[in-house]
């Protein structure tokens, strides 16, 4: 029972967050030209504020955890080959291509993942998650920069200058590199300043989850819904369920299999729509893929973590 109590504590305040979203739109307190302007809001300003104090308050020049950088880094790398190898001769849109491979690979590390992370070990995972934060989400970024560039149908072909452009102009890469700066500095900002960050940063996680929720369309999963379903299965259960048994045998348990979860194991990133909507990718495949991950994520992440939890390594 305890198992079970610990699970659903960790899950339950992430739905309830999404749920209390959905039925906001639903009764029409918020509609969805709000959510439009919300969803820029979160991503273009208070995410980068979150990244930038959380990096800022975490990092400490520490990369003494060399096996959970590499484990982040290498795990990632080998689902991304792997969608190159096996996506493109099964989908025969190439606009669709894109969002695909990056609805399989790119994890809500950044808005899922902290508050699933520190549900489990509180502070003690935070400062492991802001370490990796400073490194993953500029590689999620570059990442997909370069393969909705690949697959993109705008009209314009894109070059190194201005995939490069797209790298180094986007908000959540802003926001990780000046944490870092501030990181190695050790910047202290007068309380003035330290005070309102600090209180927009703690707002954008669980607003990114309330949108989420507010942007659930379910009756337009039908137009892909056999493209979804199995890029959902990807996600949650084939990624998570294959890179958890690895990092097991290899030895992690406790704090950094949770950090593991909540880059493998959680659905896949909001960003990923509003970064194939600007790039000429298939924006309405990859809200869909958004969508139903998120939603059957409360699911899956709940038993991995329980069955982990019974197990002993967590």
């Amino acid at each position: 029972m305890s198992n079970i109590l610990f699970s659903l504590n960790v899950v339950a305040p992430l739905f309830v967050l999404m749920a209390l979203g959905y039925g906001a739109r639903i009764l029409k307190f918020v509609n969805a030209d709000f959510l439009n302007h919300l969803n820029k809001f979160v991503f273009r300003f208070l995410l980068p504020i979150m990244l930038f104090q959380d990096i800022r308050h975490s990092y400490q020049g520490d990369f003494s955890n060399i096996r959970l950088i590499l484990a982040s880094f290498i795990g990632t790398t080998v689902v991304i080959l792997l969608s190159f190898l096996i996506v493109p001769p099964l989908v025969k849109k190439k606009k669709q291509k894109g969002s695909i491979i990056q609805g399989i690979y790119r994890s809500n590390f950044l808005i899922y993942g902290l508050p699933l992370a520190t549900g489990m070990y509180g502070e003690e995972a935070r400062a492991g998650i802001s370490m990796l934060m400073g490194l993953m989400i500029p590689f999620y970024n570059i990442a997909a920069v370069i393969i909705l560039s690949i697959y993109s149908e705008n009209s314009s072909k894109p070059t190194i200058k201005t995939v490069l452009k797209d790298i180094i102009k986007n908000p959540l890469i802003i926001g990780c590199a000046f944490g870092l700066l501030g990181g190695i500095v050790h910047l202290d900002l007068p309380s003035l300043l330290e005070s309102p960050l600090s209180q927009l940063g703690a707002a954008a996680a669980p607003l990114a989850l309330f949108m989420m929720g507010g942007e659930f369309e379910f009756r337009n999963l039908k137009n892909n819904l056999v493209k979804v379903i199995a890029v959902t299965a990807a996600r949650l259960i084939i990624v998570p369920v294959i890179a958890l048994i690895i990092f097991v045998q290899l030895g992690f348990s406790g704090v950094d299999l949770a950090v593991l979860i909540s880059i493998f194991a959680t659905p896949a990133a909001m960003a990923g729509y509003i970064m194939a909507k600007n790039m000429g990718n298939d924006a309405e495949l990859s809200a869909q893929i958004v969508v139903l991950t998120t939603a059957c994520s409360c699911i899956t992440i709940f038993f991995i973590i329980y069955f982990l939890r019974s197990w002993g390594y967590l």
